[in-house]
């Protein structure tokens, strides 16, 4: 109870809550109760989401023992939490945006109604108060932040080319290439990747939930996967050396894999460093201008040894900030210009050696990363930042190596 200071042994046991429990208000406020501050509610009116899933597949075998597929997967899922995976919540107490028209009165003081009378918190203690906050819907209150509202929908769409062979003659694996759309009006996903969070995965007006219909934070278009295994060929029946014998105990037994992937960027979420909208609104975007926002170069090209990061990610002209008492028409994500292209190949030596009466031993060498690619984390996408457009951070990890031996038996 001093922050620490005593050791307590028994304290904590016997009574773990010695200041007391913050007790419920129940009704007796009625409407008043939490005024004059913040309030936030899971949803009383929110629906179980459904989703409607359909593919559609050929394969056809060819020569070699490869069998090549054409194949499409789709999706439509109605009544999704617009929250996403970070919870975010819509403001239900925001002004609606025909009191934009107000401008600079909505900052005005007048007489405050609730001066005096400590049920409405916060607010008693002014004499004036905004004329904004007395436009809310519920001028009592300040934001009152609705957690999952169900008034999400996603639409997926794929196309998937393939190609598999099974190890056969000594070698196989498979090859794959996805094109995909991926759009929703969930604000609130964060996508590591994309840097994006916070104030990011916000709405920009309550009133509208189905403007934030965009690309979806994770949607990657493009996307070539493979994994192909190669026995190599010495060994028993197959030995290119002049020892046989020594071949088959060094090499023999030896095969290599080698798993990778290319894959597009994520859209962006381009938000305003500040917020003048006016209305209690979360969030601002800036105004899409119509240049390119696209710059020139390789992503290790355009390095900055005077920040120590990737620099001019964007062309910050492809943008402007919108004028107060607007919300920006830029869209919820942005699929101009993405994040860095990722790519990663892993490799893998694997030999199984008989001991006899039933005994093994394998050995595995794996190389994860072995190109030592770098996983660039997105860009700074705060429009009027001093930052913005930089890359200042890594994701994944460097190239690994490790070594596995298994006795079986």
């Amino acid at each position: 109870t001093d922050g620490g200071l005593t050791p307590c042994a028994t304290c904590n046991l016997t009574n773990p809550f010695p200041n007391g429990f913050q007790q419920p208000s129940g009704s007796r406020l009625g409407l008043a109760t939490g005024a004059g501050g913040t309030v936030e509610f899971v949803d009383q009116f929110r629906k179980s989401p459904y989703v409607t899933q359909y593919s559609l597949d050929f394969q056809r075998e060819l020569p070699g023992n490869i069998v090549a597929g054409i194949g499409y997967i789709g999706s439509r899922t109605e009544r999704i939490g617009v929250g996403g995976n970070d919870s975010a919540s819509v403001n239900i107490n925001q002004l609606t945006p025909a009191n934009q028209a107000l401008g600079a009165a909505l900052a005005e003081q007048v007489p405050n109604p609730f001066f005096g009378n400590p049920a409405f918190g916060a607010f008693s203690s002014s004499r004036t108060i905004s004329r904004g906050q007395l436009l809310r819907p519920y001028p009592q209150f300040g934001d009152l932040l609705a957690h999952q509202v169900s008034a999400g929908k996603a639409r997926y769409h794929s196309l998937i080319l393939r190609a598999e062979r099974p190890l056969r003659n000594g070698w196989g694996g498979r090859i794959n290439y996805t094109w995909s759309s991926n759009k929703s009006n969930v604000f609130g996903e964060r996508n590591a990747f994309s840097n994006n969070g916070g104030g990011q995965t916000r709405p920009l007006n309550s009133y509208d939930l189905e403007a934030e219909y965009a690309p979806s934070q994770t949607e990657q278009p493009h996307r070539f996967n493979y994994a192909v295994t190669a026995e190599l060929p010495f060994g028993k029946g197959k030995s290119r050396l002049s020892d046989p014998g020594l071949a088959r105990t060094l090499f023999g037994g030896w095969s290599i894999t080698a798993v990778g992937y290319f894959q597009s960027g994520f859209p962006v979420v381009i938000t305003s460093a500040s917020n003048n909208s006016g209305v209690f609104g979360r969030i601002q975007r800036p105004n899409v201008t119509g240049t390119d926002p696209a710059t020139s170069g390789s992503t290790e090209s355009r390095y900055d040894p005077r920040c120590s990061c990737i620099n001019n990610w964007f062309n910050p002209a492809a943008w402007s900030q919108a004028a107060a008492f607007t919300f920006g028409n830029a869209p919820r994500t942005d699929g101009r210009m993405r994040t860095p292209f990722k790519t990663q190949t892993d490799l893998a030596f694997q030999k199984v050696e008989p001991l006899g009466g039933g005994k093994t031993v394998m050995v595995r060498i794996e190389m994860i990363n072995l190109l030592n690619d770098s996983q660039f984390s997105g860009p700074n996408t705060s429009f009027g930042s001093s930052s913005f457009g930089q890359i200042t951070g890594l994701r994944g990890f460097p190239r690994l190596m490790q070594v596995m031996v298994r006795l079986g038996f």
